[in-house]
Parts: C-alpha cells; structure tokens; sequence
C-alpha cells in the first residue's frame, strides 16, 4: 500500500477541520432549541425519543474531528513532499 503524499494529508486535515467546526456549530445550536419553556400544569416526563442523541453526537463527533483534523495538520508540517523518482530529466544538447 503506498503512503499518502504531504499535501494528500494536509487536504484531509483541513478537510476534517471543516467537518467538525460544521459539527461543533450543529450540536451547539441544536441543543439550544431542546429547551423549550413547559406548558403551564407542568412539565410531563417525556418518553426517550432518538432524536435528542443527534445534537450530543454531532457535537462531541465535531470534537473529535477537529482533534484528529489539527494533528494531521501538525503532523505533515515536517514531512518532505515525495519526490517523483521515474521522472526523466532531458538535457539539451549544447549549442554548436
């Protein structure tokens, strides 16, 4: 398997940075609305509903990614760029 070029994984980092800022935002506004005010008698103890996992997973997986997306960004910052080794390197002949 060939390993990945310096620029290949500085693009999925920037990539991954995107992604979990995008997340982070996500999780963030939509766990905001899930604060509703209770209706006057009171509030009623709702059953589980699947959705109130979508703004906790959105923002701790935009963690996730932005940790994993900055350590690729710091890790490629000493790596050398591959050399292209099957490249031919023609000469011009010298002038007469």
């Amino acid at each position: 398997m060939q390993r990945f070029d310096k620029y290949t994984l500085q693009t999925i980092g920037f990539a991954l940075v995107l992604i979990g800022i995008l997340l982070l935002l996500i999780g963030l506004l939509a766990g905001l609305q899930q604060n509703l005010p209770c209706p006057a008698p009171g509030c009623a103890p709702l059953p589980f509903q699947w959705y109130w996992w979508i703004p906790s997973a959105s923002f701790f997986g935009g963690i996730g990614l932005l940790i994993v997306g900055i350590i690729l960004l710091i890790a490629t910052r000493n790596m050398k760029p591959k050399q292209k080794t099957n490249v031919a390197i023609t000469q011009m002949p010298p002038d007469e």
